[in-house]
This record gives structure tokens, C-alpha cells and sequence, in this order.
């Protein structure tokens, strides 16, 4: 059996990989007195030699066996699930659809943001694990007619997963996670033909192949854990009512997505994520006899796994957007991780604390009060990116009467409201705003003397289905353009950021210096928190007077000279259209091509593993494009959606849910008003995308009133409406639903790499790119019929 065989090969791997990140740990409790650095290596590689020994032991002599232990013990559970299903009424199978249905996205989200919070890598690479899902859940849509029924292994394979991810985040050596930390994102450097040489090119692969054994690795524990589940809904949904049985899984869908909105709200973690998941996976192994024992072990290791204090000095909480956690410095001031890596520090900068003018102190209270030493007039300032309160602190102490604190995270906000030592938050004169900041400004009527941006870098994604990062569409020209516009004659924009290259600095310089109505900007080079951390400003109708004495006082230099001769005719200045500030120019960046190509090579792997033999099938083809053009669509409606109402997560998740109530809806129409011809939803769909595609063009329809944003709400989300419609209608035409299903999530992988082409020719090309894959539809949607040979069973 293919899954026995893969699942076997994996863990043995693991095995090996847990014996090499844990041995030196168990040397240091054998050992436990100093020994020599050459005694140390010695003992070190006769344990790994022996280790390496033993697995290969057992894998020669226990594996054959194992495999078929496993295989009668899958084969026993498969024949009572199956007999259960089968004589369960209708009703109550088209419930367990919902209920399945409802648990692949639910669990789906679940781990794409519970290993983002175990590794930053997965922060960046969201859509790897979103990727691995479709993978898992199309291969399992396509084994919907075969023997026997692996849904008993998804729960065991669920733990493993679990298991094996956390022991490497929090067993695993320091050095070990130091590689596992190292994040292969070089936006900077084009398609392989930029990098510095060749030599640094074999280094880079080198240092990355820790990184890359990670991704491999838990892809395909990803594909395991999903594809059991995929093919168990194409089970049940196996039955002469296709398109109920496809708005089941539909509606399953958006509960899924609704039920983590509601625990997002409320901040809740892990364990109650995958609490719900082991439970409805169990409830559906309880038929079985043999996999009872089984499934209540596995939920307990869920459930104890995510539960238990691994890390008892450290405050752990899910915050909409990423794992937020609270740690006490020696000196009893708050500093906060995300994902475990540093975040941001709160500071006790008041004019009562007699170490404010030393080091280390003094570059910092130079960097936060600088922009507020530099304006002219502080009645009314607004701060963007307002944190744990430390900027707001600054505003105070330099005598602003009004400030608006603008956050997009509650929980980041929540933690400086209570433990910032100034308890800025407190003050009257605040006004604490959790939003976005391109929505605040689009929102408010206010304008001020000082609007100063934190340094608001982040490395998490806005969803599930898109690269854009969580601060992506603030840097980009119209972001800055709107913030501009807010400031009152004289005003003062203040933009820092911790610059990881110059062409960073050139970039802010150079869109300050292109606004209407802007002076001279100037650029201080602070060093607060990098070496190279830089603050901008820039004055509405002035000049800026920098505050030279307190700059000397505080050992902040003006930097200025770098930018004004710079070469400006190089950069490709963020747009909302391509919102990639990181990247030096349009190109595809080396590190996302590396990623590509390990999703491609090991999907094309593992489907033939699963599915040897399997042919194309003419009329499955147009269910491959659908999925794959929806997958493009859904990426541009959650971008541009998100500009529209703020890229908050409650707006993306909404956002979500909608795009897939338009597939309801679609359905719903289908089943009740039963449509032959083709051509005129084809038609349709055809033209809203290019109308959308030339709006785009033209900056898009996002400051003209409510009726025009609910135009553009119609004009993003209307696509996914014919085409869910397109696919309801060839649905009813074939007797294979699973398969059809199993094209489709095919297809949504090969839209997902697609979508990497916006970071070479901007979001608005994702249009025509869609539109040449519907064309594909439509053609392949007219080819000669063709039905999986396979009977039902």
C-alpha cells in the first residue's frame, strides 16, 4: 500500500533525523562532567554511527512486518467504516459531508498558522503548507473509489505531525535551530543569474539544506494528514445528487472558515484548534472496533502536546494574526516575540529615570522623540504602528496635546496598555485605534501636525492564499501618498525602518521626495535596534530644521548626502499594484523559484506514488483550469478587497467567507434552474474579469463613495460566481464527483505557483492570466465526454 509505504519511509527518516538533533543532548546527561572538545565529537560519532545502525536494523527486520500489521489493521477499519456509511441514511450523509467538509478547511487553516508560529520560514511561506493541502486533499479525491478507506490513519498521522514538529522547535539543539531559523527569502536577488558569484551561490544552498529538509519533510506530513481526509468526503459524497452533495461540501467550507473567525476573536490557541479537529476525526473512527484505541491515544497527544507549558517563563497568546509572546527582561521590563523571534521592547524613557542621557538608553530615547523634536507644531499627531506604546510614550513626553495610536494588533496593543512602565495608553490625550493604517487615513477627516510610522516591518502574511505581507501595501507609493494628504501646512511624515539594504532607504527617499507639496526630505540614521536603522521625514510645504543639538546629544547622524546623488533611475518604487517593498526591482526572486520547484518535483512524487497509472481524463480537464483560475481570482479579490476595507484579519476572513458563499450561491442557483448552454457563463465570466483587469489598470475605483465600492465588491467577487456556476454545471454532467473534486484542488496548486508571477509583473497580470486559463475551460469544457472508468462502489 502506497500510503504504508510512504508513511514508513518518512518516519524512518524522522527517526534518523530526531537521533542526530537529540543525541547531543543525551551525551550531555551521560556525561555529565566537561570533556574535551575531541573526546566530545569522538563519543558523539560512535553514538550517531550506532543509531544509524540500529534504524537500519530495524528497518530490515521489523519494516516488512510493520507494514503489514498496518496494512490488515487499515483494511479491518476500512470494511466497518464503509459498512457504516453505507447504511447511514441520506440526511445524515449529506450532515457528515458538512461536518468533513467543515474540518479540511478548519484543519487546513490550523496548520498553516500553527507551524507559521513554529518557524518563521512557514510565516513567509504560507502557501507552502496551503500548497501541501491541496496536494494531500487531491490525491485523496482521486482515491475516493479505492480500497480501502485510510481515514483511521488520519488522526495517528495528525499527532505524529505534532509530535515531530514540536521536539524540533523545542528539543532540538541551539546550533540546529539557529539553521532551522535561517530563512531562505533573498527578494533582493534576482532569478540565480544575480547572485554575487557562483561560490556564494553553492554557500547559500548549502546553509539552506537544513531549511529545505524542513519543507520537504513537513509537506509531505501535511499531504498525509489531509489526503485520508479528501478521500473520505469524496467517499461520502459519492451518489446520483452531485451538486447537493458538492453544496454540502461548499457550506462545509464556510463553517469551517467560521468557526476559526469566531476562535480568532477570541484569541484562542492550538490546543483547542486541533481539541476540535482529533474530536471530529474520532467521532468519524468509532465505527471501527480496531481504531478506537488508536484514536483516543492520538487525541490525547494532540490535546497534551499543544497543551503543556514548553516554555513555562514565557506568555503565550494567538492573536489574530501570529503567535504574540510575552517575556520579563532582568531589568523587569516586557519584550515581546513573535513566532519566537524578537519583536519590539518596551522602555522606561520618562524624564524621572536619571539613566535616560546614557548608554544604552540614549540612542533610543533619540530615536523615538526625533521625529516629535523635529516638527513644528504637536497639537494633533497621529502614530502608525503604535505597538506596546513606546512612540506614544515620545509624543507625550514632547508635549502633544492630541495623538491618535493606530495598531492593527489587539493583543500587541493590549500588552503595552498594561505594562508599559509610562502607561502612555492611559493618558486622556490618546486615542487608540485598532486598525489598519491605509483604512484609518481613508477613513478619518482629521489632519495633523506629525504623522510618524514605527518601525512596522512584518514578516506575516495576509492570508492563507496570498505573498502580500502584513505591512506590504503601507510602504507602497499611494500608501504614503494618502498618509501626506492628512498633514496639515507645515506638517511633518516621519517614516523609520530598519533598513536590510540601501536601495530600502532610496526607495522611502525617493517616494518622500516625489509628493506634491513636499520640501527637502532628510534622512537620520538612528541605530536603534539594527546598525542600520534609518528615520525619514519630510515636511508639507518646509523645510525641515533638524534638531542638530539634540541629535549631537543623542549620537544621531544626519545621512541626508547618501540619498540626494543616488541613482533613482534603477528602482522599481512599490505600487498598490506591486506591493513588494523588500524586492529591489520586478523579477522572481531565487529562494520563492527554489520552493516552487520543491512543490512541483515532489507533487509530480507523490501523485505518482498514490495514483500510478492514472491518465488524464478529457472531461475531468475543465475542473483542473476552474480551480486554478478561482485560486488566481480569490488572491486578487483578497488583495484588492483588503485595500478596499483595511487588511485586517476579520476583513480577510470575511473576505474568504464571501468568495465562497458566491460558489454556494452559484450552486444553489444550478440545482434549482438547471442550464444547458454554457457560452453565455463563459461569457460573462470572461468579460468581469477583463473588466476588472482594465479598472485595475487605471488604479482602481477605491475613493469614489459606497456605491462605487460595492461595485468593486461585485467586480472582484463576481468572477468566482460564474465560475463556481461553470463548474455546478459540468458537475451535473459527469458521474464522478470525488474525481472531479480531485482535478480541481490539482488545479488550485497550479494557481498558487501562478500567483508568484505578481511579483514580477504586479497583481493586475494575475488577470490575464486567469483569463487565459478560463479560455482553457471553455475550449477543454467542449471535448469529446469521458468518465472515470472506475465503477462505483
Amino acid at each position: 500500500m502506497a500510503y504504508i509505504r510512504v508513511a514508513m519511509l518518512l518516519a524512518i527518516c524522522a527517526l534518523v533525523l530526531l537521533m542526530f538533533l537529540l543525541l547531543p543532548q543525551l551525551i550531555s546527561l551521560v556525561f555529565p562532567l566537561e570533556i574535551q572538545p575531541v573526546q566530545y565529537y569522538i563519543i558523539l560519532c560512535v553514538f550517531y554511527i550506532a543509531s544509524v545502525a540500529l534504524v537500519y536494523l530495524w528497518a530490515q527486520t521489523f519494516q516488512r512486518r510493520a507494514s503489514l500489521i498496518l496494512e490488515q489493521w487499515i483494511k479491518q477499519s476500512s470494511v466497518q467504516i464503509e459498512e457504516w456509511v453505507r447504511y447511514t441514511p441520506p440526511k445524515s450523509r449529506y450532515l457528515a459531508v458538512i461536518v468533513i467538509a467543515a474540518l479540511t478547511l478548519f484543519l487546513e487553516l490550523v496548520l498553516i498558522r500553527w507551524q507559521a508560529s513554529l518557524f518563521p520560514l512557514f510565516a513567509l511561506y504560507k502557501n507552502f503548507t496551503l500548497l501541501a493541502c491541496f496536494c494531500g486533499l487531491g490525491i485523496g479525491y482521486a482515491l475516493a473509489r479505492k480500497f480501502p478507506l485510510l481515514i483511521t490513519t488520519a488522526l495517528p498521522m495528525l499527532a505524529l505531525t505534532i509530535l515531530l514538529l514540536t521536539l524540533l522547535r523545542y528539543a532540538a539543539p541551539k546550533f540546529i535551530l539557529e539553521l532551522l531559523y535561517v530563512v531562505p527569502v533573498q527578494e533582493e536577488s534576482a532569478v540565480f543569474g544575480n547572485f554575487v558569484n557562483h561560490a556564494d551561490f553553492v554557500s547559500r544552498i548549502v546553509v539552506y539544506v537544513p531549511v529545505y529538509i524542513l519543507l520537504i519533510g513537513t509537506f509531505i506530513l501535511n499531504v498525509l494528514v489531509l489526503m485520508p481526509i479528501g478521500q473520505f468526503c469524496g467517499f461520502l459524497m459519492e451518489n446520483d445528487r452531485p451538486l447537493i452533495s458538492y453544496g454540502c461540501n461548499l457550506l462545509g467550507s464556510i463553517l469551517g472558515v467560521i468557526a476559526l473567525f469566531i476562535l480568532s476573536c477570541f484569541w484562542i490557541g492550538p490546543v483547542v484548534w486541533f481539541g476540535i479537529s482529533a474530536t471530529i476525526l474520532l467521532w468519524y473512527q468509532m465505527p471501527s472496533l480496531h481504531a478506537r484505541g488508536i484514536g483516543l491515544l492520538s487525541v490525547a497527544i494532540c490535546i497534551l502536546l499543544t497543551a503543556w507549558p514548553l516554555e513555562p517563563l514565557v506568555q503565550n497568546i494567538y492573536s489574530p494574526y501570529q503567535l504574540i509572546q510575552k517575556i520579563t527582561k532582568p531589568d523587569g521590563f516586557m519584550q515581546i516575540l513573535a513566532s519566537g523571534s524578537y519583536y519590539q521592547k518596551v522602555y522606561d524613557l520618562s524624564l524621572a529615570n536619571t539613566n535616560r542621557d546614557t548608554d544604552p538608553l540614549k540612542k533610543i530615547v533619540g530615536y523615538y522623540e526625533l521625529p516629535f523634536r523635529a516638527s513644528a507644531s504637536l497639537n494633533k499627531v497621529a502614530i502608525m504602528g503604535a505597538g506596546s506604546g513606546n512612540d506614544v510614550a515620545a509624543a507625550l513626553r514632547s508635549g502633544a496635546r492630541e495623538i491618535y495610536a493606530v495598531e492593527i494588533d489587539p493583543v500587541i496593543h493590549d500588552l503595552g496598555r498594561m505594562n508599559h512602565p509610562e502607561h502612555p495608553y492611559s493618558d486622556q490625550r490618546v486615542h487608540s485605534v485598532i486598525d489598519d493604517a491605509r483604512t484609518f487615513f481613508r477613513n478619518t477627516t482629521e489632519s495633523f501636525d506629525a504623522i510618524v510610522y514605527g518601525v512596522l516591518d512584518s514578516h506575516i502574511l495576509l492570508s492563507h492564499g496570498s505573498n502580500v505581507r502584513l505591512d506590504s501595501f503601507v510602504y507602497t507609493t499611494e500608501g504614503l501618498h494618502e498618509a501626506f494628504e492628512h498633514l496639515n501646512p507645515g506638517g511633518l511624515l516621519s517614516v523609520s525602518f530598519a533598513l536590510s539594504s540601501s536601495r530600502m532607504g532610496e526607495k522611502i527617499f525617493r517616494i518622500l521626495k516625489e509628493m506634491p507639496q513636499a520640501g527637502k526630505p532628510a534622512a537620520i540614521l538612528t541605530g536603534y535596534d539594527s546598525a542600520e536603522t534609518t528615520t525619514f521625514m519630510v515636511r508639507k510645504n518646509a523645510e525641515i530644521k533638524l534638531p542638530e543639538n539634540f541629535m549631537k546629544q543623542y549620537g544621531l547622524k544626519d545621512v541626508t548626502s547618501r540619498y540626494i546623488n543616488s541613482n533613482f533611475n534603477m528602482l522599481d518604487l512599490p505600487t498598490d499594484d506591486w506591493p513588494f517593498f523588500y524586492m529591489d526591482s520586478k523579477m522572481y526572486p531565487a529562494s520563492y523559484v527554489v520552493s516552487l520547484g520543491l512543490i512541483f518535483l515532489l507533487s509530480i512524487v507523490l501523485l505518482r506514488a498514490f495514483l500510478p497509472g492514472h491518465q488524464w481524463e478529457p472531461s475531468l480537464l475543465p475542473f483542473f483550469f476552474l480551480g486554478s483560475g478561482f485560486m488566481l481570482i480569490e488572491t486578487k479579490a483578497i488583495t484588492e478587497l483588503g485595500l478596499l476595507y483595511g487588511n485586517t484579519w476579520y476583513v480577510i476572513g470575511i473576505t474568504i467567507i464571501s468568495v465562497l458563499l458566491m460558489a454556494f450561491f452559484a450552486n444553489l442557483l444550478s440545482s434549482r434552474f438547471p442550464v444547458r448552454n454554457l457560452h453565455w457563463a463563459y461569457l460573462s465570466l470572461i468579460l468581469i474579469i477583463g473588466a476588472g483587469y482594465l479598472i485595475s489598470m487605471r488604479g482602481g475605483i477605491f475613493h469614489h463613495g459606497v456605491i462605487a465600492k460595492f461595485f468593486t465588491v461585485i467586480l472582484l467577487t463576481g468572477p468566482l460566481f460564474f465560475s463556481g456556476l461553470i463548474f455546478s454545471i459540468l458537475l451535473a454532467k459527469v458521474n464522478n464527483i470525488a474525481g472531479a473534486m480531485a482535478y480541481n484542488l490539482i488545479g488550485a496548486m497550479l494557481g498558487g505557483l501562478l500567483e508568484y508571477n505578481a511579483m514580477q509583473y504586479g497583481f493586475s497580470f494575475l488577470y490575464l492570466i486567469a483569463l487565459f486559463i478560463y479560455g482553457l475551460t471553455w475550449i477543454s469544457s467542449y471535448g469529446k465526454p469521458s468518465i472515470f472508468s472506475a465503477p462505483l462502489r
